[in-house]
């Protein structure tokens, strides 16, 4: 790999993040660019080596192959591989031979955040399968991940990041007019749904506590489903359902006839729900529907942890609470594609069908489960965060060595091993075409 290379930036998280990346970078010696699609984009990376993108969608892939080959771009950064710019921009970058760095929320949360070359989350190079887990975590041993220093990121503070991404789309709107965002709803009807939730919050609460309180004092005995949010690419891109709805709709079917009789079905909305969906609504009919409305709950505000410490299993899509419940060492049941999702730790469709899980509830291997959670931490994750001082310094520090772009030839080398021992383009492409 030469020392001085190109980095090509799109879309980041709504943070500063990115700018602090690129502009180590660029003190570093590197060529960095970054393609600014709207006014947020701007507001949280104004200035020099930007580049405006403001034309048609359908331009835009022969726009973006011009800018990487005009710049020589040898190495492209996003966040969420999934978005329609991003999938665009990640097919024509394999095919010229550009390396794909993606950031996510961490599969571990929290202090970490997710930074994986080719794709992540369904699009992860990670092994699949029990075995290629075991080998890699062998190859992996002598690595040492740096551990986390744990940092709280307060609602404030990333509330008021969100709000200046969305300020800097307000204001900036002539010159981005034919923007559209990848989300199905703009900021103005999600903040009809978030208002009312906010004026609820302490109702909400305390409603939930009530009920968690008579179910530790009676120890009734409970499953726990953990909603994700209706708009995440992981439900709507890495799961076989349409949103959430579609998902409760089949876990509580099969609750409802095979689940023991004596069971109850405790469901959690996810803390940044916009309120767009009335679940609990839909809990309540769905359930008389089915004959079961008296064995379900549904919860909001309260602690996650919690819950995985008390229940007997877990269903999910593909949430990373999935990961939490399996260190807790309790069964979880996949319905979507997680990288967690394998045989001796999630069980899925292929290992065994959900009625079944109800009773056989297969625990997860302790070994495995420690091989697999090695190999995130030193293949697929850094620590730090995308918003907090300490958590963006972090990050950037682990995202240069990752990448091979800082001043050590150590990280180089690192990088390079890295890419060995677990990035095929060929095989990854091959198997996520589908999903661009």
């Amino acid at each position: 790999m030469s020392d001085k290379r190109c980095f090509l930036f799109l879309q980041g998280p709504q943070s500063p993040f990115y700018r602090r990346l690129g502009l180590a970078m660029l003190s570093r010696g590197h060529d960095v660019y970054k393609v600014n699609m709207c006014g947020g984009d701007v507001f949280h990376w104004p200035g020099p080596h930007t580049i405006h993108w403001r034309g048609h969608r359908e331009a835009w892939p022969q726009w973006i192959a011009g800018r990487m080959d005009s710049l020589g771009v040898t190495d492209m950064i996003l966040h969420g591989d999934w978005r329609p710019l991003h999938r665009d921009a990640v097919l024509i970058a394999r095919q010229r031979g550009i390396h794909v760095w993606a950031f996510e929320e961490g599969y571990l949360r929290p202090n970490y955040v997710t930074l994986e070359e080719g794709g992540v989350n369904a699009a992860s190079p990670l092994p699949r399968d029990a075995e290629g887990i075991r080998k890699l975590a062998e190859r992996l041993a002598h690595i040492q991940p740096e551990a986390p220093l744990k940092s709280d990121i307060p609602f404030w503070l990333r509330a008021a990041m969100h709000i200046w991404h969305h300020a800097g789309n307000v204001l900036l709107w002539p010159l981005f007019h034919r923007y559209l965002t990848h989300r199905p709803y703009c900021v103005g009807r999600e903040l009809c749904g978030w208002l009312p939730r906010l004026f609820m919050r302490r109702r909400r609460h305390a409603d939930s506590v009530r009920v968690l309180r008579s179910f530790y004092n009676q120890n009734l005995p409970f499953y726990f489903m953990p909603l994700q949010l209706d708009t995440d690419s992981q439900i709507r891109r890495h799961s076989p359902f349409s949103g959430i709805l579609e998902s409760l709709a089949v876990v509580i079917t099969d609750f409802a006839v095979n689940a023991p009789k004596d069971s109850f079905l405790l469901i959690k909305n996810h803390p940044l729900d916009n309120g767009l969906i009335n679940y609990r609504r839909y809990v309540r009919s769905l359930g008389a529907a089915k004959g079961c409305s008296d064995r379900l709950r549904f919860l909001e505000s309260v602690s996650a942890t919690s819950l995985i410490n008390r229940c007997r299993g877990v269903v999910l899509c593909n949430s990373t609470v999935g990961l939490s419940a399996l260190q807790a060492g309790k069964a979880v049941y996949c319905l979507g594609d997680a990288v967690y999702a394998m045989p001796g730790l999630a069980v899925s469709e292929r290992d065994m069908p959900l009625s079944r899980f109800w009773s056989e509830l297969p625990a997860p291997d302790s070994a495995l489960l420690e091989d697999f959670l090695h190999v995130l931490r030193v293949a697929a994750l850094i620590p730090g965060d995308f918003y907090s001082r300490s958590g963006i310094d972090d990050a950037v520090a682990a995202a240069l060595q990752r990448m091979g772009a800082s001043e050590e030839s150590s990280s180089r080398v690192f990088s390079a091993q890295l890419r060995l021992f677990i990035h095929n383009p060929d095989r990854i492409f091959s198997q996520h075409q589908h999903r661009f």
